[in-house]
């Protein structure tokens, strides 16, 4: 995967519906363009409210990714190491993991 120096990517993930907003997340990935195996992507998750997760896991790609205070991190070579992997999940402390997917707007 190439993407051309100074272009930049957003691939936004959601929750499956849920009722209550709170426990909905969305979580945008910035693949910025020129990325070589040495480079980070960062990633941004929010609640269903528009509050940034302040801890959880986001498991994509077949690694697991620490969210702190609604940011987080994936690296190039994982990025593409498990880009045809299909699971994604958002887990909270204390709570029950939710699936998500990515959306094309």
């Amino acid at each position: 995967m190439k993407i051309p120096d100074g272009k930049t990517i957003t691939l936004t993930f959601l929750s499956t519906n849920l009722k209550e907003p709170k426990l909905r997340w969305a979580v945008n990935f910035v693949l910025k363009g020129g990325a070589t195996s040495g480079d980070m992507f960062e990633i941004k998750a929010e609640d269903g409210e528009g509050n940034k997760i302040s801890k959880a896991i986001f498991e994509f790609a077949g690694t697991c990714i620490d969210i702190k205070d609604g940011v987080g991190a994936i690296s190039y070579n994982d990025f593409i190491k498990g880009k045809h992997e299909k699971g994604v999940w958002l887990k909270r402390p204390k709570s029950e993991p939710v699936p998500g997917l990515l959306t094309f707007a």
